[in-house]
């Protein structure tokens, strides 16, 4: 008996801690890796949208929610009247307010709904929702205990990408890993990937077409798996293959039109960061030792230096002010050196961002 009783106190300490670590692993799951600010955003209307076949359970069959709230303190003190409308209500306006909550965070461009529109569309957005998470609630963990049965590793490598330039974000990524000595090919995701994001893409139409793709860009090398998501990269597989991948995907897509970094201030720098490879690749050859290139560098290292961004931020920030410097100074990538100078400029010219 005294084991049992330490066995859940241990349990419902750790309740907490296990409830964040599976809504965090289903928001990185369905969306990628978030920025710091659309974490919070994501997380919660997860949470909400999965609680939500609950209250309806509980207003179907009175006796689950009666069950559920001797959990909560005080339900003794309140009326059952007033319980029961609390979570009637509860029930009908979780779908409105997903609804507009996620209408709020629509792209930018999107057509501008009617209020009853965005209201409307809360209800199949939070049923896709609710599915979704049931799918990576069962699945996800699994996958992780048995990456970590297997010896292997996962990594999400924060990496943004506008639609326009998803795909090619995608080959360059396969072209780079292929280079040295990996054999990624094209295939389909397995159906803890798929079933998940075409149940948001159904359901949630354009609500979500900001956060997952149309057609996920997936690829296998083995027991390597490669996942593009529009916020994130997703590698799993060997520890020394996802490790190495991690490292020349970051290099090779310095100069891309990807962002690397998540917060705000730090993409505003990462975006003059690309501005200087633009004017660097109007004249690859002619601009090699520019001065007012080599000047830039200095001042954006100097807004770099007081930059209030996070350490990880700072170090992609400062990684790829490095590789532009070398880069104008005629010299190849550190690493990437199998490609010529003239392979680099011709096969992965720099386009400015949003075109």
């Amino acid at each position: 008996m005294a084991f049992l009783q330490a066995l859940l106190t241990l349990i419902s300490r750790s309740a907490g801690k296990i409830l964040n670590a599976v809504f965090g692993w289903a928001v990185r799951a369905l969306f990628g890796q978030p920025s710091p600010k659309e974490q919070p955003f994501l997380t919660g209307v997860v949470a909400i949208a999965a609680a939500w076949p609950v209250l309806l359970l509980g207003v179907a069959f009175p006796k689950v929610a009666a069950l559920l709230l001797a959990f909560v303190p005080f339900h003794n003190h309140v009326p059952a009247w007033v319980i029961r409308l609390i979570w009637l209500g509860l029930a009908l306006f979780v779908p409105v307010i997903v609804g507009l909550v996620v209408a709020s965070k629509a792209p930018a461009g999107s057509v501008r709904e009617s209020f009853w529109m965005r209201v409307a569309r809360g209800w199949p957005i939070t049923i896709g929702l609710a599915a979704a998470f049931l799918v990576m609630f069962l699945t996800v963990p699994a996958l992780k205990i048995a990456s970590i049965v297997r010896g292997r590793k996962q990594e999400q490598v924060p990496l943004v990408t506008h639609s326009s330039a998803y795909h090619d974000v995608a080959a360059v990524v396969v072209a780079t890993l292929n280079r040295h000595g990996y054999q990624l090919e094209r295939a389909t995701p397995g159906w803890w990937i798929s079933v998940p994001t075409t149940i948001l893409l159904k359901m949630g139409g354009n609500a979500f077409r900001g956060y997952v793709p149309d057609r996920l860009e997936y690829f296998r090398d083995g027991p390597l798996e490669a996942a593009l998501y529009p916020n994130g990269l997703l590698l799993r597989g060997p520890k020394t293959k996802v490790t190495r991948g991690h490292g020349l995907v970051s290099e090779a897509l310095s100069h891309s039109e990807a962002l690397q970094t998540m917060d705000i201030n730090a993409q505003a720098i990462e975006r003059r960061i690309h501005s200087l490879w633009e004017l660097f690749d109007r004249d690859p050859i002619g601009n090699v030792g520019a001065a007012p290139l080599h000047e830039a560098i200095e001042a954006l290292a100097l807004t770099l230096a007081d930059a209030d961004v996070s350490f990880d931020d700072w170090q992609v920030l400062y990684r790829e002010l490095l590789q532009l410097d070398r880069e104008i100074s005629g010299l190849p990538p550190l690493i990437d050196g199998k490609r010529t100078m003239h392979e680099l400029h011709q096969h992965h010219p720099m386009t400015p961002l949003g075109h």
